[in-house]
Parts: structure tokens; C-alpha cells; sequence
């Protein structure tokens, strides 16, 4: 806008050069030449700037940014450009940034930013040799915050009103525009830095976790694939050799004269090599992985439980879950569980002298309950803790296990054994995790009745 000659108009462009500084360039000035000035600025913490003011020009082409954003240009350095900027620039660390071009001989760039805060205050930028020059505009340099070590600070060419430039400017152009708006956290230059670190350890931990799986799930499978076969290889080869060892016996047997040494100690032969098929038979269970479920342990127990009492006079009665599911379980549970359980077996033949025992495996609340409970003498729990191991190591099982053992008895009111372990749903194989809450032992209050019905 052209002001032309009146009084009031010359005293409105004299005043249009208030807080401008002086004419700055690169150290070496060049027809035809492009520089980048930078400027960075701090707004006080107590108040963010509410409205501001930017004057500038130059010999002969400016554009102007502020933290990045493109403020305006110009090319007629006869001409001051005003640009009232409304808005709000949040305190810290803000940037102006300005690319300079010179057509042909002088050149320079002058301008002044006043800022006006909340409270009233007002800052003043203009510009002086505390400018940068970028020597090449990188990624960012509009607004980078701090400046690097090959940025060299401004020259002063000319004060304001220095030749061959004006005293005063032949025009004013007043320009409305707004402050640049505050950059949301998750688009700063921190905040992607840092999700990108994040992500890339999350990446990275992924990465390691899958192959510790894949690792795992082939070992698994490995394992499973050597337990099967050492499984086949015990049943085919030992326990067909006990077998063919017991018919030798039996055939020896009948040749032998009745009451005879030999006859007695080939009879202790094939009963001892009975025993260890037996034994043998428990190892292959053990063992075969297609055997690691609830449902085959149910199966497997009732049965061992009819063996071992078929010969003696304690009637063994079951109550077991026929609609358990085929959930996993664990070779170290299922090991721990039988064994706890073959020994509450062995403890209620040798010394509960009952005439009736109660096997019951169960469903609970999300756990698995295997009770042994028997009509016979019962017995002081805390005392045969103290005199004997057959207490300790079943409740040793059940801990290994990640269950309790449960053991309720006094004397003459018979006893139950009850292993607790927590099972999975929908099929998923049993975990255990953190630490395994202690077995137990219970004592039978004096005025409860007998335990077996």
C-alpha cells in the first residue's frame, strides 16, 4: 500500500520500522544467491503470547515461516511487510526462519518480531548477528530448536537508514495471519522418536518371544516324539521280556516237585518278575505322551485301584466324573498325582484295616479332586507326621504337582486323602504359575462322625 506524501501518512510508515534491527546476510554475498537465516526464541514459562507483530523485508525476496509454518513472502525491498498474527504460541522454545534471495549486487534482510504475552508483556527478535545462516536448508531446519555446529552466526551489512538503503520504507503492507498452532505431543519429534523406540523393542521382543516358541514347540515336539518311543521300546522289549519270564517260571513250575527248594525259589521268581511287569507297566503310562490327559488318568487309576484291592478284603467303591473332559495334563502332574495316590492306596491296606474304600475323582470349582476315603481306624494325623514319611511324601506329591493333599482323620473314625490341582477349560493344557500354596493337613473334630458311609 502507498502511502504518498501526506503527514500523517509518512508518520505512519516512519513508525512502521519501530523494533526492526539491522540488515543481516551471509558472510560472502553473491548475485543470484539463496541464504537461510534462523532464529530461535524462548517464550517465558508463566504466559503464553497472545498476539504478535512480525515487520520485515529484503533486498530483493523473503519468505517467512514460524515453527515450520509459512507466514508470507515478499520481493520489493522498498516495501515493509506487516503481518499481525493472531493466536497463541504456548511458552518454550519457538522458531523464525527465513530464506533470503538477492537478484544482483547489496543484499540483506531486516526484520523484528514483537510478541505480546498474556500478562501485557511484551518481547522483542530483531534481527542481528545472533541469527544463524544455514548454509544448506536440511530436513527440519525451519524448525529445528537448537542449532548445529557448522551454522555460522549472521553479518551485519547496513543499520536501518544505512546507504543505499531508506531511512524510512516507500510503502507498508499490513497482512492479517495467525501463530502457527501448537504442535499436539504425539506429532512432536520426541513423541515419535519414542514410540518408534517402543515399537521397535516391542518388535524386537515379539521377535525373540516367537522364536523361543518356535524353539519350544519343536523341542516339545521332539520330546513328545522320544517319549512315545521309549514308551514302545519298554513295553515291547522289557515288558515282554518279564512276560516271557514269568510263562518260563510257570512252565518250571510244573516240572518241579512240589515243596521243593527249587520249586519255592521259581515260584519267588516269576512273583517278583510279575512285580516289576507291574512296575513296568506304570513306567510306560507314564511315560507314553498320548496318555497325558485327565480322562486317561481317571481311567488308569480306577483301574490300578481294582488291581491292587481285588486280592485283599477292602471292597473298593468308585465315584468318578463320566463327563470330564479331555483336558491336558502334564506329565508332572499326572506322575505326582498317581503316585500320591498309589500311596494313600498302600497306607489304607497296610494300616487302616478297612472293609471299605471310597475312590472318588471330581470336578471342583475349576479343580481336579481325587479323594481316598476309608471306613478304618483312622489315626492321629499330627503324630504320624512325626513317626513316618508316607504323610510327607504325599503331600510332597501334591506340592509338586502345584495342588494340596488334604489328609482328615482321628482315631477310629477312618481317614480321606484329597489332592486338589487347578485344571484349564476349553481344552487348553494346565499351567501353574508363581509360587505353589503348601499342602495341608487336617485333624477331624472329636464329634465328627465316621468318614465312610
Amino acid at each position: 500500500m502507498d502511502y504518498g506524501h501526506t503527514e500523517a501518512s509518512l508518520q505512519a510508515v516512519r513508525e512502521s520500522t519501530n523494533g526492526l534491527g539491522c540488515w543481516i546476510w551471509a558472510k560472502q554475498t553473491l548475485d543470484k544467491q539463496t541464504i537461510w537465516l534462523w532464529k530461535a526464541f524462548q517464550v517465558p514459562q508463566s504466559d503464553p503470547v497472545v498476539h504478535a507483530k512480525l515487520s520485515i523485508s529484503a533486498d530483493n525476496a523473503f519468505t517467512v515461516w514460524m515453527d515450520g509454518q509459512e507466514i508470507g513472502s515478499g520481493c520489493d525491498w522498498r516495501t515493509i511487510s506487516i503481518y499481525d498474527l493472531s493466536g497463541r504460541l504456548d511458552p518454550g522454545t519457538h522458531v523464525l526462519a527465513v530464506e533470503g534471495f538477492n537478484d544482483n549486487n547489496k543484499a540483506g534482510v531486516i526484520a523484528g518480531l514483537q510478541l505480546k504475552l498474556a500478562d501485557g508483556q511484551v518481547l522483542q527478535i530483531s534481527s542481528d548477528t545472533t541469527w544463524r545462516v544455514v548454509p544448506k536448508p536440511v530436513s527440519g531446519w525451519q524448525t529445528a530448536t537448537q542449532p548445529r555446529d557448522d551454522w555460522p552466526a549472521a553479518t551485519f551489512i547496513a543499520t536501518l537508514g544505512q546507504s543505499p538503503w531508506y531511512a524510512i520504507p516507500t510503502a507498508v503492507v499490513h497482512v492479517k495471519g495467525s501463530l502457527p498452532k501448537p504442535v499436539p505431543f504425539w506429532q512432536t519429534r520426541q513423541f515419535q522418536f519414542l514410540l518408534f523406540a517402543v515399537s521397535a523393542i516391542f518388535i524386537f521382543v515379539g521377535l525373540y518371544l516367537l522364536i523361543q516358541f518356535v524353539s519350544q514347540s519343536k523341542i516339545h515336539n521332539a520330546l513328545q516324539v522320544e517319549r512315545n518311543r521309549i514308551a514302545r521300546d519298554v513295553h515291547d522289549d522289557l515288558s515282554g521280556g518279564l512276560t516271557q519270564l514269568v510263562l518260563f517260571g510257570e512252565v518250571a513250575l510244573c516240572k518241579l516237585t512240589e515243596g521243593s527248594e527249587a520249586r519255592r525259589l521259581v515260584a519267588r521268581v516269576c512273583a517278583k518278575a510279575r512285580s516289576l511287569s507291574m512296575d513296568m507297566e506304570e513306567i510306560v503310562w507314564l511315560v507314553n505322551s498320548q496318555r497325558d490327559t485327565f480322562r486317561d488318568f481317571r481311567s488308569y487309576v480306577c483301574d490300578y485301584a481294582e488291581t491292587f484291592l481285588s486280592a485283599t478284603p477292602i471292597r473298593c467303591r468308585f465315584d468318578v466324573d463320566e463327563t470330564m473332559p479331555d483336558l491336558q495334563c502334564d506329565l508332572r502332574v499326572r506322575r505326582n498325582l498317581f503316585l500320591g495316590v498309589k500311596e494313600a492306596l498302600n497306607n489304607a491296606l497296610r494300616h487302616s484295616g478297612a472293609s471299605e474304600l471310597y475312590l472318588r475323582i471330581q470336578r471342583r470349582e475349576g479343580q481336579m479332586v481325587v479323594t481316598i476315603e476309608d471306613n478304618g481306624n483312622g489315626f492321629d494325623p499330627v503324630l504320624a507326621a512325626r513317626s513316618g514319611n508316607g504323610l510327607s511324601n504325599m503331600m510332597a506329591r501334591a506340592t509338586e504337582a502345584g495342588g494340596v493333599c488334604c489328609i482328615i482323620s482321628r482315631p477310629g473314625a477312618g481317614c480321606r486323602v484329597e489332592f486338589t490341582v487347578p485344571r484349564t477349560a476349553n481344552g487348553h493344557r494346565l499351567k501353574f504359575w508363581g509360587p505353589q500354596p503348601p499342602a495341608q493337613v487336617q485333624i477331624l473334630p472329636a464329634n465328627s462322625e465316621k468318614i465312610a458311609p
